[in-house]
Formats: structure tokens, C-alpha cells, sequence
């Protein structure tokens, strides 16, 4: 009998006409990809979509080989706003690629589904997408052990050190100002170019 985990889905891609590829991030296994087949007579809720947290069983494929299929999915949340927002689906995709292209570099399973499955909440819920993002980041480095407040923090501008510690010390607000949003959009450039040249990640393009 197959076991359920609790998933968040990272990212979905058709694969010929019947699959749909999904890369699942799960405490039990980190970020993988799988395959689920796709039924024209599955209802809405077991056909998944990006962002959503389900509870899926998983198989073997009967070739041999680490290749997984989903035999169930139970939906448990679908979270359709981000999607309505473009600022927010955009950072939301930026934070999950990240996690799919660096799934090797990231073996802190549990504290990455925690951190993940309460940025995706925040973004879901209309906080500030560029905050929501930048926090994510800092702390998924942090988490990871990169020496992000040793070698990152004192080499950021002076100008910034300021608008840097008030927006990860403070909760995402909903809206930002004109000024503190140009202030989160340099920052998350300066740790973007710290990441390049300080860490073995890749980035998302």
C-alpha cells in the first residue's frame, strides 16, 4: 500500500498528452520531479496546479529506475491568488525555480517545506511580493548555512544597511511605498550579485 506525503508543487510542465511533470517538494524527500498521469475525466481538484499543497501517494516506476509516478492526489489548498496578482506570481515562480534548480544543494528538507509553504502563504494572502521574496531568500541562505550575515551584510552599501534590517526584522507588509520598493529592488540585486559570486546556486534567469 502506497504512503501519502505532504507536498507543495513547485512547478508543473505538460510531458506528451496524458503526463503532466511535477516537481514536488516534500520534508520526506526534498524537491523531485514526477510524473502524474492526467485523466480527461479527473476532476479539477485532483489535476494539479502550481503552488498547490496536496497530499500525494507515489510509486516506482515497474522499468526499474528512480523515476516516481503519483498514483493519488488529495488536494489541501489551492492557492489560486497568486496567480491573480502578476508581481506576486512572478516572485512566487522566482523562489520555487530557485529551489528546482538547486534541489542538490539543498538537503534541510524540513526547514525548506516550513519556509516555502509560509512564503507561498504570504504571497497568497496580498503581502508585499518583493518583501515576501527578499526574506525567503535571506532566510532560506541563512538556513542553508551560506555566511550571508558574515560576508553578505558588511559588504552591502551603507545606504541600504538601514531599509535592509527593516524589512527583514519587521513582518511583510501588504503595500510598500514608492522609495522603500526601489530600496527591496536594490537589496534583492545586491544579494542576487553576493549569490553569483559567493555560493555554488544557480539563479533563476
Amino acid at each position: 500500500m502506497a504512503e501519502g506525503f505532504e507536498a507543495l508543487v513547485l512547478k508543473t510542465e505538460p510531458s506528451g498528452e496524458s503526463f503532466l511533470k511535477l516537481h514536488l517538494l516534500t520534508v520526506e524527500q526534498g524537491v523531485f520531479l514526477c510524473l502524474k498521469r492526467i485523466s480527461k475525466k479527473s476532476n479539477r481538484s485532483t489535476n494539479p496546479d502550481l503552488f498547490d499543497q496536496a497530499i500525494v501517494e507515489l510509486e516506482r516506476s515497474k522499468q526499474g529506475g528512480d523515476l516516481q509516478f503519483v498514483t493519488d492526489y488529495q488536494l489541501i489548498q489551492r492557492r489560486e491568488a497568486i496567480g491573480q496578482s502578476y508581481h506576486s506570481l512572478r516572485a512566487a515562480a522566482s523562489l520555487s525555480q530557485l529551489l528546482v534548480h538547486n534541489a542538490a544543494h539543498m538537503p534541510e528538507s524540513e526547514a525548506l517545506f516550513e519556509l516555502m509553504n509560509r512564503a507561498l502563504a504570504a504571497f497568497a494572502s496580498g503581502k508585499a511580493p518583493e518583501v515576501v521574496l527578499l526574506k525567503s531568500i535571506y532566510l532560506l541562505l541563512k538556513d542553508e548555512g551560506y555566511p550571508v550575515r558574515e560576508s553578505w551584510w558588511p559588504k552591502l552599501p551603507q545606504s541600504l544597511r538601514q531599509p535592509t534590517k527593516a524589512l527583514l526584522m519587521a513582518p511583510a507588509p501588504e503595500q510598500l511605498t514608492q522609495a522603500e520598493k526601489e530600496n527591496c529592488q536594490k537589496i534583492l540585486q545586491n544579494l542576487h550579485d553576493w549569490m553569483r559570486h559567493h555560493t555554488d546556486l544557480v539563479l533563476p534567469s
